[in-house]
């Protein structure tokens, strides 16, 4: 005698399988902030600048009203 098999169905979504333009956004969004932070660790460290103009960049990157490029050309005072 053998064990019934349980009726076929469609496998069940997962977080791996969902494809969701909300999370694709938001992980877009995670790596902007990765990379300003990235930016801003840089520019501290090695900064051009006093370190007063350093952190006032750093806040505005970090807050995201400027880029990267924007952020390492102001320490160059370009």
């Amino acid at each position: 005698m053998t064990d019934p098999q349980p009726p076929q169905t469609e496998p069940r979504p997962t977080a791996s399988t969902i494809t969701d333009p909300e999370l694709d956004a938001l992980f877009h969004r995670a790596e902007q902030a990765e990379a300003r932070l990235a930016a801003a660790a840089r520019l501290l460290a090695s900064g051009k600048s006093s370190l007063y103009d350093r952190t006032q960049t750093v806040r505005r990157l970090c807050a995201g009203e400027i880029t990267p490029q924007e952020a390492q050309d102001e320490d160059r005072g370009e």
